[in-house]
């Protein structure tokens, strides 16, 4: 019997399935790894109710509710809380994403459950929208590691900002792109807020 090519590539590949709604805002995204799901992410105004519907239809999975903050011309901040596989909250991570170009992050602030900074993570896209380059930096904004993905090593900071489209934004972890340089990071409020 034949089996067709897409089909068996979604059994046993890397994946994400998602669904939008009319207006092309998405309203999940279910990540695969060999086929079989490991992540699920929402975009709600509403955790908790997601949270009660997401441990019914996918028990053991871990999961994050997207919120979208704050939109800046081409950019779009956003707030995720991250919940384990038991449905308990673990931590947030706070995205900058470029809008219409790869709807990608191009900034992740790591932030544990007692609302401290544990590290930040820079990417930057080639022209095709492939990741090229992660930055990581300390909670200080200090550079730690520079990955270049398609090399398979790491750089020294110099070489790294010559190859990149926005070098000042790369240099230093709390830098933000040119358009954004006087805003602020937004933070997290507390439930109470």
């Amino acid at each position: 019997m034949f089996q067709s090519p897409s089909r068996k590539a979604l059994d046993d590949g890397d994946y994400t399935r998602a669904q939008f709604d009319r207006s092309g805002t998405p309203l999940f995204a279910e990540f695969y790894n060999s086929g079989h799901l490991f992540h699920v992410d929402y975009w709600t105004n509403d955790p908790e109710s997601v949270r009660n519907d997401h441990l019914f239809h996918h028990p053991g999975i871990p999961f994050g509710v997207q919120l979208i903050v704050q939109h800046i011309g081409d950019y779009r901040w956003s707030v995720s809380h991250r919940y384990g596989s038991s449905g308990d909250l673990v931590g947030y991570l706070v995205h900058l994403e470029r809008i219409n170009t790869y709807d990608a992050a191009l900034m992740t602030l790591q932030i544990d459950l007692q609302r401290q900074l544990r590290g930040i993570e820079k990417n930057c896209y080639d022209s095709d929208g492939q990741l090229r380059y992660i930055f990581e930096y300390n909670p200080e904004g200090g550079v730690v590691n520079i990955h270049y993905l398609s090399e398979g090593s790491t750089l020294q900071l110099a070489p790294a900002l010559d190859a990149v489209d926005m070098p000042d934004f790369y240099r230093e972890g709390f830098a933000l792109p040119a358009g954004l340089d006087r805003s602020s990071i937004p933070v997290l409020r507390s439930p109470s807020d």
